[in-house]
């Protein structure tokens, strides 16, 4: 599942971010980051787009 194209790739990210209730292109932009590095494997995008928006949250709260 390396190698998607174009619709392809959309449809991954955006049912990413509705899975997520994430919106805006910034988050678009982190969830296709880490589609490329870890190959589009959608459990280990999860994870990581799980953590990133955690150590986020909390940057913003201190």
């Amino acid at each position: 599942m390396t190698e998607l194209d174009k619709e392809q790739q959309k449809a991954f990210v955006d049912e990413i971010m509705e899975a997520n209730r994430l919106k805006g292109a910034s988050r678009k932009r982190l969830i296709m980051f880490l589609a490329q590095r870890y190959n589009w494997d959608k459990q280990k995008v999860q994870h990581r787009l799980r953590r990133a928006t955690l150590a986020q949250r909390y940057a913003e709260s201190h």
